[in-house]
């Protein structure tokens, strides 16, 4: 989680390759979705006050969320970075 969490930080998650690795690292539990929790933590240790309130994640989630189950697929992570996200983790 480490080497993801800082190709992050540097901002190179852009192509799809690179944002499912980026999406790996979210995916604490490699379901192949992304929880409240997991957004939460990995925002959190990557020192964003954005992951540090359960109520911010979830309105991120919320705004990608297409399908409505409460949890970001790779399409909507995709979605989220190239648009909302890629505003706080910059995405090349």
């Amino acid at each position: 989680m480490r080497r993801g969490v800082e190709r992050l930080k540097r901002g190179r998650a852009g192509g799809d390759g690179d944002l499912k690795e980026a999406f790996d690292v979210f995916d604490g539990n490699k379901d192949g979705l992304i929880t409240v929790e997991e957004l939460g933590l990995v925002l959190s240790s990557l020192g964003f006050t954005e992951g540090k309130k359960l109520e911010d994640c979830k309105e991120m989630i919320r705004k990608v969320d297409m399908d409505g189950d409460g949890m970001v697929n790779f399409d909507e992570f995709k979605k989220m970075m190239r648009a909302g996200l890629g505003r706080i983790i910059p995405v090349s």
